[in-house]
């Protein structure tokens, strides 16, 4: 007997049954993508207001300055490649730990990696010998 035939025809009902459901799952989805298309087009639509209302009040420079034409040169000239500019932050300073807390903290790891290294021991080691 074959794996095509194990496999009972699915009855009228139950196909019928299936085409509810998956038809009932497109709706949802469907309807979750308009509404999530919807909320898209309304935070657009308010960054857009926001940024003309910016404009009005102080006009910004535009985001991308027009070409300067380059003289043809040749392949073998190459342009220097920009600048780049980087910004060094001081580091935050830190409060120290609480040394009672670091040393509680130390003495229960140190206890966990006796146990942890008793317990391969135990075993046989790391090795499996």
């Amino acid at each position: 007997m074959s794996f095509l035939q194990t496999a009972p025809p699915p009855s009228a009902h139950a196909t019928f049954d299936l085409a509810v459901q998956l038809e009932g799952m497109m709706n949802e989805l469907r309807q979750t993508r308009d509404s999530v298309v919807s909320q898209i087009d309304a935070q657009i639509s308010r960054a857009s207001g926001l940024l003309r209302h910016l404009n009005e009040v102080a006009p910004l420079p535009p985001l991308y300055p027009a070409a300067v034409p380059t003289p043809m040169l040749g392949p073998q000239v190459m342009q220097a490649p920009p600048k780049l500019t980087s910004v060094v932050l001081a580091p935050q300073s830190q409060p120290g730990i609480d040394p009672q807390l670091e040393q509680a903290t130390l003495a229960e790891l140190n206890e966990a990696l006796s146990l942890a290294f008793t317990e391969i021991a135990s075993r046989g080691g790391m090795l499996g010998r």
